[in-house]
This record gives C-alpha cells, structure tokens and sequence, in this order.
C-alpha cells in the first residue's frame, strides 16, 4: 500500500512529469493508453451524457425488483441506442451515461441517439403506467469540443484500480446542459453542435421537420460563461 511518504513523493512526481500528447480519430479504450505520462486528444469529439431524472425515489425502492427492472431497462435502451448510431460507450456513473461520438456525422448521429432513446422511454413509461409505476425522466445533454484522455489510478497490473479520465470543456458542458433536461425539453445541446450538424447538411434530418426547425434556444450561464444552447421536445417512435 505504501507509506503516507511513499505517496506524497509519487503525487509530486505526477504533478512534475511531462507529457506525450499524440491526436486521435477514435474513442480510446483503457488499453490503448498505458499508465505512464501519455495523452491521446480527440478534435471535435462530441460529448453525450444522459442522467435520468429522480432516480433515487425511483430506484430506492429494495422491496421489489422494480428498482432494478427499471434500472436494466433504461440503460438497455440507452446502450443500444448509442451503439447503433456508432457511438461510443465509456463511462456508467450510476443512472447515468457518458459517451461519445467522433467521425463523419458524428453530430447528427448524437442527436439522432437523443430523440431514439426518448422514444425508447416512453415505450418503457407506458409499461410503468400499468403498473402503477412511476414514470422514467431524463435529461441528455450534447457538446463539443477536444477531449483529453489519460489513464489514472493506481500503477500496477490490476487494471480494477485503473479508468480512463476525460478532460475536456464538452465532457462538462453535457453534464451541465443535461441537468436542464426533463419532460418535455429533454435534450439540450451546444452552439456549436447545433453548428456542426447544419454542416453535415443534416443527414438524419434531426433539425427540421416539415421545414420547420424544431430546436428552441435559450441563454444559459454554464461554468463557461453565458451563452446561447438549444433544446427540443422531439424524438422518433419506436
């Protein structure tokens, strides 16, 4: 385990290394850093976090298997909606979710992901209405911008003590702009999501239907600053 010493010598060590930074085009997994002082950075990488909504009166309740029933549902759907749209899975907290899209269209892919779950959800709320459950909410929050990603934890064989860190201003922008999601406005995303969706010349048709926009947008003041973000009530059924 080490000494308290021990420790403070490896944190000053940590804190006084340098750093190999190398550009990356896809969503690293935990094996492809090793635990020593390297950083893969990905450009344009779109954050997409999902947290759902009173979760804790939801799935507190230990005296029947609903809690996790519900638990098992929600995250099924989420995964299979962000795995279908070729986005990347990298981190369970809980009820919620981050992922991450990078590539062609990754933009319209993660909004089409958005408006695919809250169909999912309401398919699953209305199981919940007969019987006499309370319903899923949630809040999915879309950003964008580099993301820095190293491995951290502890050196060592046992990769248990061991994750990956994603250190970009999207990463908390999502979480931010989801925490403003519930029924109706599920979805919120960033500017410059919105931006480069209208770039990909919106291959999913997730900006307009019937030519009309179906996004609103709002100031809002995040940890980095006041600024114009957008949210919607729309998803496809399924």
């Amino acid at each position: 385990m080490g000494t308290n010493q021990e420790i403070l010598e490896q944190i000053e060590e940590y804190l006084a290394e340098s750093y190999t930074r190398s550009d990356t085009n896809i969503v690293p997994k935990r094996d492809d850093l090793t635990f020593g002082n390297t950083v893969k950075k990905m450009v344009h990488a779109k954050a997409f976090y999902i947290d759902m909504r009173k979760s804790r009166k939801i799935l507190s309740d230990a005296s029947t298997f609903w809690s996790i029933k519900i638990h098992k549902a929600f995250l099924g759907a989420v995964t299979y909606c962000i795995e279908r749209r070729e986005g990347h899975l990298r981190s369970f907290n809980g009820d919620g979710l981050l992922a991450f899209f990078i590539g062609e269209n990754a933009g319209s892919r993660a909004i089409r992901t958005a408006m695919d779950i809250k169909g999912f959800v309401l398919k699953i709320n209305e199981i919940l209405n007969n019987n006499d459950i309370e319903n899923i909410d949630f809040g999915i929050g879309i950003a964008q911008s580099e993301v820095l990603v190293a491995k951290s934890g502890k050196a060592g064989d046992d990769q248990t003590r061991q994750d990956l860190i994603w250190v970009g201003i999207s990463v908390y922008v999502a979480v931010e702009l989801s925490e403003f999601g519930k029924s109706s406005k599920n979805i919120w995303i960033s500017n410059n999501v919105l931006n480069s969706v209208m770039s990909e010349k919106d291959v999913l048709n997730v900006l307009k239907y019937d030519g009309n926009w179906i996004w609103f947008y709002e100031y809002k003041t995040l940890n980095n600053g006041y600024q114009k973000v957008y949210h919607t009530t729309w998803y496809f059924n399924v």
